[in-house]
C-alpha cells in the first residue's frame, strides 16, 4: 500500500513532515522543501478528513449502504483526491477499522507500562466506559464497531484481534494478581466479555437507544462481574460509569 494511504490508516496524522521541512529554512533550498512539507501535511488532512467521512456515512448506512460519492460529499473532496490516498472502499474501510485497533492497542501498552494498579477487575470495567465514551463521541470508533459486527468483509478474527488481546492481558494480570475466582480462564473469559459488549452495541443499534449505553454496560457489568472477580474483590470494585467531573 502506497506511503500516503499507510498514514491514513491512524488515528491522527502527525506534523512530523511539516515540522522536518521548516527545520530546513535558512539553508539552501529551504523555501522549496518548507511548500513539500506543507504539501503533505495537507495530504494527510485530507486522507483523515476522508476517514472521518467515511466513519459518519458507515455509521449512519453500514458497509454496505455506504457508497464512494456519499463518502466524498461529506468529506467535500473531489474523486481525484479520494483515490490519492484509498483505492476502494475496502481500503478506507481499513483506515477506519485502524482506529479501533490503535484503542485497545494502547490500552494493552498502559496496562505494560503503567503503574500497578488497585485492582485490575476495576481497569477492565473503566476501559470499557472509556470505549463506550469513544464510541458515542466518535463516528470512526462507532463506524468501527459496525463494521465488525455487521455481516460483510470485517465479520473476521482480524476485527477482534485487538479488542480480545487487550482484553485477554488485563484479565491475565487480574489473574496474578489472585483477583479472579478459580474456575476463570482469560482466554475464554475475553471471548464471553467481547461477545457480551458486542451483543450489547448491535441491540442499542437495532433498538436505536445508544443514548442509554452506559446504563447497558453497568447492567452488563452486574451481570457478569460476580462470575468473575472474588467475593472479596467484587465488593470494592465500582460496576458503574465512573464520575465525570
Amino acid at each position: 500500500m502506497a506511503e500516503t494511504r499507510v498514514r491514513a490508516q491512524g488515528v491522527r496524522p502527525g506534523p512530523q513532515v511539516a515540522s522536518g521541512a521548516r527545520a530546513t529554512e535558512g539553508r539552501g533550498g529551504g523555501a522549496m522543501v518548507l511548500e513539500r512539507g506543507e504539501r503533505a501535511e495537507q495530504r494527510e488532512q485530507t486522507a483523515l478528513r476522508i476517514v472521518e467521512a467515511a466513519g459518519i456515512v458507515i455509521d449512519r448506512d453500514g458497509y454496505a449502504g455506504a457508497s464512494i460519492p456519499e463518502i466524498l460529499r461529506t468529506a467535500a473532496v473531489s474523486r481525484g483526491g479520494f483515490y490519492h490516498h484509498f483505492d476502494s472502499k475496502k481500503s478506507v474501510g481499513d483506515a477506519v477499522l485502524a482506529r479501533q485497533h490503535e484503542f485497545f492497542e494502547r490500552v494493552a501498552q498502559q496496562g505494560a507500562a503503567g503503574p500497578v494498579p488497585v485492582y485490575w477487575s476495576q481497569v477492565l470495567i473503566d476501559v470499557s466506559y472509556e470505549y463506550t465514551a469513544g464510541i458515542l463521541d466518535d463516528p470512526v470508533l462507532r463506524a468501527a464497531v459496525r463494521l465488525s459486527i455487521e455481516p460483510g468483509p470485517y465479520l473476521t478474527r482480524e476485527s477482534y484481534r485487538s479488542p480480545l488481546g487487550a482484553v485477554t492481558s488485563i484479565l491475565t494480570a487480574a489473574r496474578d494478581a489472585g483477583e479472579l475466582q478459580d474456575h476463570v480462564v482469560p482466554e475464554e473469559a475475553a471471548r464471553t466479555l467481547v461477545g457480551c459488549y458486542s451483543g450489547v452495541q448491535l441491540l442499542a443499534l437495532a433498538l436505536e437507544e445508544r443514548d442509554q449505553l452506559y446504563g447497558q454496560v453497568a447492567a452488563m457489568w452486574r451481570l457478569l462481574m460476580p462470575g468473575l472477580a472474588r467475593p472479596t474483590v467484587l465488593d470494592r470494585l465500582r460496576l458503574e460509569r465512573p464520575p465525570q467531573t
